[in-house]
């Protein structure tokens, strides 16, 4: 699939079922596209699971996992659903283990595993809408470049870790 219509895709998300509202709110997302959200105890190393059978599906996220982890986590698996990355009909489950940016199984820490770029990329783009982030970029009324302080003040509003807010911001090329 083409990244550019993946991120098309959760911008779109974002603005008509997020109501173009910072933070996103990725639990009222998944809710409205039939996703029940459950918040447990799922054990080692597994920061999310998505669990579908036919016309239902529940995302199940790590309890103890910071809330902007959390937040990536549901952005994610809404991903995987909203993309059919569950393949075939039937009862399927989806577990996500390690950290989605920069580790995750030995395809996707190679950079190699297209269905979870994907669901990455979606997810960056349904937590940092491209044209919510220049607005509030723009309302910053910056003489220069975005420094740190600047980082930080809008990973904490769009609700994201730094290192998310980082490489979305460069990779829209504002960093």
């Amino acid at each position: 699939m083409n990244l550019r219509y993946v991120r098309m895709q959760a911008e779109r998300m974002a603005e008509h079922l997020g109501k173009n509202k910072v933070p996103v709110d990725v639990d009222d997302i998944a809710t409205s596209l039939g996703l029940h959200v459950i918040y447990a105890d799922l054990g080692n190393d597994i920061s999310g699971l998505l669990i579908s059978n036919g016309a239902t599906a529940q995302v199940c996220i790590e309890e103890t996992d910071a809330p902007v982890r959390q937040r990536f986590t549901v952005a994610h698996e809404i991903a995987h659903y909203f993309l059919r990355h569950q393949f075939e009909n039937g009862e399927h489950v989806h577990v996500d283990k390690g950290n989605y940016i920069s580790q995750r199984g030995p395809r996707a820490s190679d950079g190699i595993d297209p269905k979870e770029i994907e669901a990455n990329q979606f997810a960056a783009a349904l937590l940092m809408p491209s044209k919510m982030l220049r607005q509030r970029i723009s309302s910053l009324g910056l003489g220069g470049p975005l420094l740190d302080r600047h980082v930080s003040v809008l990973a904490d509003e769009f609700k994201v870790s730094e290192q998310a807010m980082t490489i979305r911001l460069t990779g829209l090329g504002l960093l």
